[in-house]
């Protein structure tokens, strides 16, 4: 496990990091004073840093994670619910794309923050992939294509769910219904036995989907390519992906070819009370 260090001159012995440590391998050792871990704390340690984060002071640090490389955060740091609010609700699944790529630094900046969505018990399965060149993303869509029309020739009752002639005739009318002319796709993947994997993904995509929106940058789930990166071997390969790995999610990227005004209505919210009020 990591281990737990302590600056003895900075430290105020508040206790905050012990009741702040979610797997609870943190204890105030009597003789110094200071917090320490238990006896048994390498086998249930998480990484997951909020002893380090947590502390007022800045005294704690592990020795993967020294605080002096974590970001500070400033005080004014919270969004306020209004403007968390518009951007909650102004974020568009965009389906028209200019053809304007997006920077590669970008890319990799939305990637840096989306890494930090929680997953379960910190094991932070996520991979990425990027297909980042137009003409990849089109060759993507196509093999998404050749493998509907297998599904569609073998009658396959999801292509029959999902309508996938309709699709596919689109396509080949020059109407690109997979990736929307977007100018890239940004995938996840993990290995197939992880069970954290799926969660972990869709959270880290959603990261991705907000602060690409924050960029003024578009983003729509792409819920073809993924079905057909696990069902096709030939979109598992042009990917570079293993057989040992699953997608774990899809997202195209680019610049919005229009700009939106209004929220669109949606359906009031079902909720149950426990207990009945």
């Amino acid at each position: 496990m990591p281990t737990l260090k302590v600056d003895k001159e900075e430290c105020i012995a508040c206790g905050t990091c012990i009741a702040e440590c979610p797997t609870r391998v943190l204890e105030m050792k009597a003789d110094e004073k200071i917090p320490g871990t238990i006896n048994g704390a390498e086998e249930a340690c998480i990484n997951c840093g909020h002893c380090v984060a947590v502390c007022p002071k800045s005294a704690a640090s592990l020795d993967t994670m020294d605080v002096s490389e974590c970001l500070e955060l400033p005080q004014d740091w919270r969004m306020t619910p209004e403007k968390c609010g518009f951007l909650l609700k102004g974020r568009r699944s965009i389906r028209n794309f200019k053809e304007d790529a997006v920077d590669k630094k970008v890319i990799k900046e939305l990637i840096e923050t989306a890494k930090y969505a929680p997953s379960g018990i910190n094991r932070q399965p996520v991979k990425w992939a990027v297909v980042y060149e137009k003409a990849k993303v089109a060759e993507l869509s196509k093999l998404v294509v050749e493998w509907m029309r297998e599904l569609i020739k073998s009658k396959s009752p999801v292509a029959e769910s999902l309508k996938m002639e309709n699709i596919v005739k689109s396509c080949d009318e020059g109407w690109d219904r997979i990736c929307r002319g977007a100018p890239h796709v940004v995938l996840t993947y993990a290995v197939k036995d992880d069970m954290t994997a799926s969660q972990a993904s869709v959270i880290a995509l959603t990261y991705l989907d907000l602060i690409a929106a924050s960029h003024s940058l578009g983003t729509c789930w792409a819920g073809y390519v993924q079905m057909a990166v696990n069902g096709s071997a030939e979109v598992m390969k042009f990917l570079g992906l293993s057989k040992k790995t699953v997608c774990t999610g899809a997202m195209m990227l680019g610049h919005p070819k229009f700009e939106y005004f209004a929220v669109p209505l949606r359906n009031k919210p079902h909720i149950i009370w426990v207990p009945k009020e």
